[in-house]
C-alpha cells in the first residue's frame, strides 16, 4: 500500500496535499484523482483545475484534467506532456 498526494492547481494557485490517501497501486489513485477533478470543475472558480497525483516519494503518477474541460485546455495539457528528449 502506498500513500498518494493530490495537489490541486487552479487559477494560478497550487494547493499541496499534505495528508493524501492510501491506495494499493497507481490505478485506483488515478481514478480517485479523476473523480476529484471532475467534481471540482463543476464549480466555476475551479473550472481550470488540474490535479497532480504524486506518490509520497515525489513521483508524479498523473496530471489530470476534468473530462468536461474545454478542448483547448485538454490539447494544451497534452502538448505540455510531450517530451522531445
Amino acid at each position: 500500500m502506498r500513500r498518494y498526494l493530490f495537489n490541486v492547481s487552479a487559477a494560478g494557485v497550487v494547493g499541496r496535499d499534505e495528508v493524501g490517501r492510501i491506495f494499493s497501486s497507481d490505478s485506483p489513485a488515478v481514478a480517485y484523482g479523476q473523480r476529484i477533478v471532475d467534481e471540482l470543475t463543476k464549480d466555476d472558480d475551479y473550472r481550470d483545475a488540474v490535479i497532480d497525483v504524486v506518490t509520497a516519494s515525489g513521483r508524479v503518477v498523473a496530471r489530470l484534467l476534468s473530462h468536461e474541460a474545454p478542448l483547448f485546455l485538454r490539447i494544451s495539457q497534452d502538448l505540455r506532456q510531450i517530451s522531445l528528449h
